[in-house]
């Protein structure tokens, strides 16, 4: 559990370092989303029946709410639920199943896998981080580009780019 745990809070931690938020506080951010989730998790984690308890695991942001456990872990850290619903997509699924993370961005887009545990990949967190701060600085190149950006989410364009949507 706790590899797929850490892949989850990675990914979080590394969307909010997207927007440059304090590494200290984006650290201890994501040391708590694992404790949380790990308690959390505990009596609904079956790895033989990956799926069961799915949607008990299952991270979910939208235009108006912060996945609870999400929202304690940045009020931790520091982070106010406006700056989390800043810095995350309008429109997050994350599931943290046995030997499997997933996301999707939007409730039409693609399933793209964070930590596949059959063939044991997970992308290094380093990795994570510069492959958001590319994206970041595509976002930035195309609104500069643009008229207007009013139209466009920074976190929905950046993740979407980042997950190859």
């Amino acid at each position: 559990m706790r590899v797929e745990v850490t892949s989850a809070s990675n990914f979080l931690a590394n969307l909010l370092r997207a927007r440059e938020c304090c590494a200290n506080r984006l650290e201890i951010f994501s040391r708590v989303l694992r404790d949380l989730l790990c308690e959390h998790y505990q009596s609904h984690w079956f790895p033989e029946a990956p799926f069961r308890g799915s949607g008990y695991r299952c991270l979910r942001f939208n235009f108006l709410t912060v996945d609870p456990l999400v929202l304690k872990a940045g009020e931790a850290a520091g982070f106010s639920v406006e700056v989390l619903q800043t810095c995350l997509p309008r429109e997050l699924t994350i599931w943290v199943d046995p030997s499997e993370v997933s996301y999707r961005i939007g409730e039409e887009g693609s399933v793209c896998v964070l930590y596949d545990g059959k063939t044991d990949t997970l992308l290094p967190e380093a990795a994570q981080t510069d492959f958001l701060q590319n994206c970041k600085n595509q976002f930035i190149s195309f609104g500069k580009a643009q008229d207007s950006v009013s139209d466009f989410n920074f976190n929905d364009t950046a993740v979407a780019v980042a997950a190859g949507l």
